[in-house]
This record gives C-alpha cells, sequence and structure tokens, in this order.
C-alpha cells in the first residue's frame, strides 16, 4: 500500500548512501562530472544533442501516428538506485512510420528532464525501445499533479527499498494508464539522459500529461529527491510538432 512506501525512509536514505553508483545526480558523481567519471561518457560534455533541453516547437507536420501496443501484466519493479523501473513484456512495442519498435523498459524522473515552452512538471515517465537495427527510441510523457494514477499506485505498491532488488505483486497493471488517451506528440533527436548520455535518440514527447496525485509524486521523491539532469543547450536541432 502507498503508505507502506513512506514507513521505511530513514531505511531507504541510509540504503542509497551505503550503495553509492559510479554516478549520481550530486556533488562528485552528479550530472556536471558524468564526463569525467568515465572515457565511455566523454560525450556528456562533448555531444552537440544533449537530452534535455527546452522543448519548442519549430514547425508543425502530419506525422505518423504511434501505433502503441501495451498490455497488461503483473505488477514488477526493480530499483536500480538511479529510478525505479520496469521491464517490457515480450509482446509490449509500438509500431512509428513503419518501423517497429519493442519495449525495453520503462522508469520515472523528479521534476521532469525536459521542459516544454519554459514549463516543469514534477515528474516524468520515458519508454525506452529498440529496434531491430539497434536504434533506440523513447517516448516521454509528463507527468503533472492531479488524480491517483491506477498503473502508478500498483508500482509504488511494491516498489523495493533497496538497491538492485525486484519486487512483485499479484495485481496487474495497465501501461496505457501511464499515457494520455491524446497521444500527438513532437519529434527530435537527443540522448540518454543518463550516463553514458549516448546520442542518436529518437524522441517522442507526448503533448498532453498523464496525472499523478500529490501523494504518489511525493512518496517517489522520498526515495529519489532529484533524479533529473539539468537543462542542456538545444544546439539548433529542430523539434517538430505533429499537425
Amino acid at each position: 500500500m502507498l503508505c507502506r512506501f513512506f514507513v521505511l525512509l530513514g531505511l531507504i536514505a541510509f540504503t542509497g548512501a551505503a550503495h553509492a553508483a559510479n554516478w549520481g545526480y550530486d556533488g562528485a558523481h552528479g550530472p556536471d562530472h558524468w564526463a569525467e567519471l568515465s572515457g565511455d561518457n566523454a560525450i556528456c560534455a562533448s555531444g552537440r544533442f544533449q537530452s534535455p533541453f527546452n522543448i519548442v516547437p519549430d514547425i508543425e507536420a502530419d506525422m505518423a501516428a504511434l501505433d502503441i501496443h501495451y498490455g497488461s501484466r503483473p505488477v514488477e519493479v526493480t530499483n536500480n538506485g538511479h529510478t525505479l523501473v520496469t521491464a517490457g513484456g515480450p509482446e509490449d512495442h509500438v509500431g512509428i512510420g513503419g518501423v517497429d519498435w519493442k519495449l525495453l523498459q520503462f522508469h520515472f524522473h523528479t521534476p521532469s528532464e525536459y521542459m516544454i515552452d519554459g514549463q516543469s512538471f514534477p515528474m516524468e515517465v520515458h519508454f525506452v525501445h529498440q529496434a531491430a537495427d539497434g536504434r533506440l527510441a523513447v517516448i516521454g510523457a509528463m507527468i503533472a499533479e492531479g488524480p491517483a494514477n491506477p498503473a502508478i499506485a500498483e508500482l509504488w505498491n511494491v516498489a523495493p527499498y533497496d538497491h538492485d532488488v525486484t519486487n512483485g505483486g499479484a495485481a496487474l497493471i495497465s501501461l496505457r494508464d501511464l499515457l494520455p488517451d491524446n497521444q500527438e506528440y513532437m519529434r527530435f533527436m537527443g540522448s540518454l539522459t543518463t550516463s553514458p548520455c549516448t546520442e542518436g535518440i529518437n524522441w517522442h514527447m507526448l503533448m498532453t500529461p498523464i496525472t499523478a496525485s500529490a501523494e504518489q509524486i511525493a512518496a517517489f521523491r522520498s526515495v529519489f529527491p532529484n533524479n533529473a539532469r539539468p537543462i542542456q543547450p538545444r544546439n539548433g536541432r529542430l523539434v517538430v510538432a505533429e499537425h
């Protein structure tokens, strides 16, 4: 239950300190230092199309609809030390412009990593996909404060407190509850928002947010107070909004 998520906050904080990863969101391991932590991370500092940034559409166009095929499944959540993440199921995929992308996983950030026309949101969810040729595509959705989200409720109910632990439950979640009904989007090129900041990622940011309750947002922030990479330079990249 949601209240259970708050019970062991002291234990959670201790666990986070005891299992500090080689990159994080503050101090010497924070985003300003990711490029210094490994040679594989150099693009975190040198890249031209880094994410996130302030999204402002340049043009409108008729773009291919997101043909999303996400199912329902038993709840299973991993605490990887940076966020709460859930793996995609074998049948979860999205078709975009004739290309099929398999859902690898989805995870959460607070506050939102991207801004939309200067506006930030309390949270953001990223659905990470991969095509057969290895390319990655991410669908992002902002999370505004509002009515409680049933899928988030079930995820938080089993969320593990220790890093590198996966917990599950008998309840089913519908991934559709983590998407707005209106799936118009903005498309642009960017990077992973976490180390090693790999570029060449096809981003699709939904223009309509979903909601989570104040309690659901507070519960996540109690474990991950800030797991958002700061805004990066846009560097002239093109943003196309669905017309």
